[in-house]
């Protein structure tokens, strides 16, 4: 009975800690700002921008011919400026239309263009569009069908010597917010870990809060536990807003499957980055020693971490180092979940990835964290 009753008496005063951590929370302006609204404007601004993009059309080209005929109109293809073409092989084209990287996949068979009996046979291209999202699909095929047009005109005045034959093909319909929005929830998640954390801890060591708390009767350990409790439920709320908002209005997809898994990742994620925030403020002696060590911190992982562009463009080296950064395992596992339709075990790496973080961030912790 007692032992029953000495645990509810813990479960209330750690209750009451986390409901009070949690009003601090909200009536502080910059975390609110750095963990809430920042991402929110960021969606906003680049949603915007990229919700249409007319103009150019993302072609992947699978030539797999070696005629004549197909150089040719490969090297037509590659003279329209409007077009973006790429040579892929047919599952990475495949791939990409699924996934919103390509407007038109063109595949030229390798009996394009063959000769039989010193006469041109007729030659077929397929191409393959979003039937979700057909709009630059067929616009792009509209103009590659008035270049097999010339190119007919110029070789027999017959316009059946090649031919194209256009397919709707179901996809996810993925777009450019689809990639955004998982690095903008892993970029609030990592300035809710390490800058609220931060601040707020040198803030309570400043003022003697900390100290106070050690001559109460309240366990240190109950107060620390409420303010990472306090963190990771902001952390669920703001990424449930930031999906819900990418999904309104510019069309974010997130299947009722992978809500589980993505918010997972969310909480573990917040945990590591926590453990960062917790270095810093067991080091700083006070804001001034806090700030630019956060933002040294931050700004580099915000920029090469993949959260607004992909990395694919980066150099090999420095795409080799960013592999190991703590928020490119964050966005990287979230953009599985939330494109692939992936699950934890799938994303198991970018889970190691995490853990290792996390483990050498609280250790560190620990030796470095002080109440004064």
């Amino acid at each position: 009975m007692a032992k029953t009753q000495t645990t509810n008496n813990r479960y209330r005063a750690l209750h009451g800690l986390t409901v009070a951590s949690l009003k601090m929370y909200f009536r502080n302006r910059t975390a609110l700002m750095f963990s809430l609204f920042f991402p929110i404007f960021f969606i906003f601004i680049f949603g915007s921008i990229f919700r249409n993009t007319a103009g150019s059309y993302k072609i992947d080209l699978v030539n797999q011919s070696h005629s004549q005929l197909a150089g040719e109109l490969t090297g037509v293809m590659h003279k329209v400026d409007a077009f973006k073409i790429t040579n892929v092989d047919q599952a990475t084209g495949k791939s990409d239309l699924d996934k919103g990287n390509a407007d038109l996949l063109v595949v030229v068979p390798p009996n394009f263009g063959q000769m039989r009996s010193g006469q041109m046979t007729p030659s077929g291209v397929e191409t393959f569009y979003n039937s979700a999202k057909p709009q630059n699909g067929q616009a792009a095929n509209l103009i590659l069908t008035q270049l097999v047009g010339n190119i007919n005109a110029g070789l027999t005045r017959q316009p059946q010597v090649v031919t194209i034959t256009a397919k709707g093909v179901a996809t996810k319909n993925l777009s450019y917010i689809d990639f955004l929005l998982p690095g903008m929830v892993s970029l609030s998640i990592m300035q809710l870990g390490i800058f609220s954390v931060a601040f707020a801890f040198v803030s309570f060591k400043t003022t003697g809060m900390l100290r106070r708390i050690q001559a109460t009767p309240t366990r240190p350990g109950y107060f620390l536990t409420a303010q990472g409790a306090t963190r990771l439920v902001v952390a669920v709320m703001q990424t449930v807003l930031l999906v819900f908002i990418g999904a309104a209005l510019f069309g974010f997809h997130l299947s009722n499957e992978s809500w589980l898994p993505f918010l997972t990742l969310a909480i573990i994620g917040s945990i590591v980055f926590m453990g960062i925030g917790f270095i810093i403020a067991g080091w700083a002696k006070n804001e001034d020693q806090a700030q630019p060590v956060a933002t040294l911190i931050q700004f580099p992982m915000m920029f090469l971490s993949g959260v607004f562009f992909p990395r694919d463009s980066f150099p090999h080296v420095l795409n080799s180092i960013t592999n190991y950064l703590p928020l490119t395992f964050l966005a990287d596992a979230l953009r599985k979940v939330a494109n692939e339709g992936a699950n934890l075990w799938a994303v198991r790496g970018d889970l190691l990835g995490l853990a290792i973080w996390g483990i050498v961030a609280y250790a560190a912790a620990v030796m470095v964290f002080s109440w004064e």
